[in-house]
């Protein structure tokens, strides 16, 4: 009967296991969550952190579940230490989560800014004073930091030692802004590397500026020795030492130097050569040489010797001096015609002997003024056994001439070689005296304005090798008081004023002239051009003295128009242009863009 009453208890155990008692785990996940509390908290709200996690009351209790709710709690930001447990509590579990707020920020301190202003950095961060310190929002507000100084084109972060004391709630965010190390130019054959920084607003030791940067960069390529087909953009690497950046910056040189050797003749001049040499970076110290012979000619040999100083003294202030004996033929029909005839066999010339003598120097980074005084002996006269017409004696002035120019340039485009957008102003006065013959003495004064415009549906110019549809623009006007010589006057016509018409087609005290160019870049380094030329030349006491070249004491307006082609060579861009004109038309032939 006993060892019967055993089985049946094992059985009956047997049985119960088999349907029936939860284990530990399952009697937990059979449990409810009847209340979570949040304890600690004295400036965050408990509804707030509620919202955080995806615990309620009545869901089943699970560890897990209450450890990821503990994690999304601490990924709120606000709190130093977050902690949780459960408790049993009648009908279920109680969960509570006890945490530590981070302290209220009571100010903001900054340290090591100086190009960005406290204030500015307050308003670029989301961190207030009277907030609880939150580090998620303090790590945007370091973005955000970092992105105020990128618009600004500087480069900064807020260092590792950035902190809020427990104690006073204090924030303080210490800022590197980096420095520039060490400029390097990679690539330099001949120029001298302080001949290019020397043009560099940005020193070693500055704040880095990658706006100033690229400004000197564009600078640089402005004085044209290097070739800015190649250019390749400068790259950053760590200093020396923290927080600073070396710059290199490599570039290829163009050729600076010139020979050209050339014969000519025509029944006029005869057999003319011509040698001329011109280095504009001698020995790569961006000094700039040029010397010029003409043997031969109606009116003998030609001598020209030139000499540029860029930097003529540490402030940037430049020197330039000329002296030339030189004919100067006038009135050519085209680029490659020589001296028009006038009459039956005339040809109009100007000897001149004179030494110009320069000096300039920068206000500011745009604004550029110049000094430069002139004097020179001129003998204007026809070919030499030439039929005149009496008429033209009055023309044949011969004499001296001495003035002191002074003219400002406000210059804004993006690349002064080749503009995309922006604007060139320049005005200039000059008084001066003359003695001549024919025309007697006395003093004059030469006002001239030039006003450019450049726009461009791409925008301005982001590298120097950028090449952009431009519309550009340009006006000048010019005016005389005093009684002028005739070689004097302003002249009109021809490859640099009013394209279309011959060379100095149109003379007098006064001068307008407004020219506008549609610019596009073709294949290679080829660009086309659409220009329209409307302008004259008019006031003077020489109307009438060349009967095929008349004149208008009055402003009447010529109109010119063509197409062109630019061509990009090593010496610069080849300008071909063909106008047309009240008179027919003309090739034109130079170097560089009109204006």
């Amino acid at each position: 009967m006993q060892l019967k009453q055993v089985f049946a208890m094992m059985v009956a155990a047997i049985l119960l296991l088999a349907v029936g008692t939860d284990t530990p785990a399952q009697q937990e996940e059979a449990r409810n969550i009847v209340e979570i509390q949040i304890t600690g908290n004295k400036n965050i709200g408990r509804d707030a952190i509620l919202s955080a996690i995806e615990l309620t009351p009545g869901m089943p209790f699970d560890r897990q579940k209450m450890q990821e709710a503990r994690n999304a709690i601490d990924r709120m930001g606000f709190f130093q230490v977050v902690s949780a447990r459960e408790e049993a509590a009648p009908g279920g579990v109680r969960v509570v989560f006890e945490v530590v707020e981070n302290p209220v920020v009571t100010a903001i301190v900054f340290r090591g800014n100086t190009v960005v202003s406290e204030q500015e950095l307050l308003d670029a961060m989301r961190t207030k004073v009277g907030q609880v310190y939150n580090i998620n929002t303090l790590e945007q507000d370091l973005r955000d930091i970092e992105n105020l100084y990128a618009r600004k084109q500087y480069l900064a972060y807020v260092t590792n030692e950035a902190e809020i004391d427990p104690a006073t709630g204090v924030l303080t965010l210490p800022i590197m802004e980096f420095r520039v190390g060490r400029i390097e130019f990679t690539g330099l054959k001949k120029t001298k590397p302080w001949v290019l920084k020397r043009e560099m607003k940005l020193k070693e030791g500055d704040l880095y500026n990658a706006q100033q940067l690229q400004r000197d960069i564009t600078r640089i390529y402005e004085l044209d020795y290097l070739d800015a087909e190649k250019y390749e953009p400068p790259r950053r690497e760590p200093g020396d030492r923290e927080g600073y950046l070396n710059i290199i910056i490599p570039v290829q040189e163009k050729k600076t130097g010139q020979v050209s050797v050339g014969l000519g003749y025509s029944s006029y001049q005869k057999v003319v050569g011509r040698v001329e040499l011109s280095e504009t970076n001698f020995q790569g110290k961006g000094l700039g040489l040029n010397a010029l012979y003409e043997a031969g000619g109606s009116r003998g040999d030609s001598y020209e010797l030139g000499y540029y100083s860029p930097w003529f003294r540490p402030d940037n202030t430049s020197l330039s001096i000329r002296l030339y004996d030189r004919a100067v033929y006038r009135f050519s029909s085209s680029a490659f015609g020589g001296g028009v005839n006038i009459g039956e066999d005339a040809d109009y010339t100007e000897r001149r002997k004179g030494v110009n003598v320069g000096l300039s120097r920068p206000f500011g980074e745009k604004l550029r003024g110049f000094v430069t005084f002139r004097t020179e002996s001129v003998d204007a006269n026809f070919r030499e056994g030439s039929t005149v017409d009496p008429s033209l004696v009055a023309i044949t002035q011969s004499g001296s001439v001495t003035g002191i120019a002074f003219k400002g340039v406000l210059d804004r485009r993006d690349f002064a070689l080749d503009p995309g957008v922006g604007s060139y102003y320049s005005l200039s006065f000059e008084p001066g005296y003359s003695d001549v013959s024919r025309a007697g003495k006395g003093g004059f004064t030469k006002t001239e304005l030039d006003l450019r415009r450049y726009f461009s549906p791409e925008g301005p110019k982001e590298t120097v090798k950028d090449r952009r549809r431009t519309i550009a623009v340009r006006l000048r006007a010019a005016t005389s008081t005093g009684k002028l010589p005739f070689w004097e006057q302003y002249f009109v016509g021809g490859a640099e004023r009013l394209r279309g018409y011959r060379e100095d087609r149109f003379w007098g005290n006064s001068m307008l002239l407004a020219s506008v160019e549609y610019r596009v870049p073709l294949s290679g380094g080829l660009g086309g051009v659409i220009f329209a030329d409307y302008g004259d030349a008019w006031g003077n006491d020489y109307v009438d003295v060349i009967p095929e070249l008349s004149q208008s004491s009055s402003f009447k307006g010529h109109f010119g128009y063509g197409l062109g082609i630019r061509v990009a060579t090593p010496i610069g861009n080849l300008r071909f242009d063909y106008g047309f004109g009240d008179e027919g038309s003309r090739t034109h032939f130079s170097i560089g863009q009109a204006f």
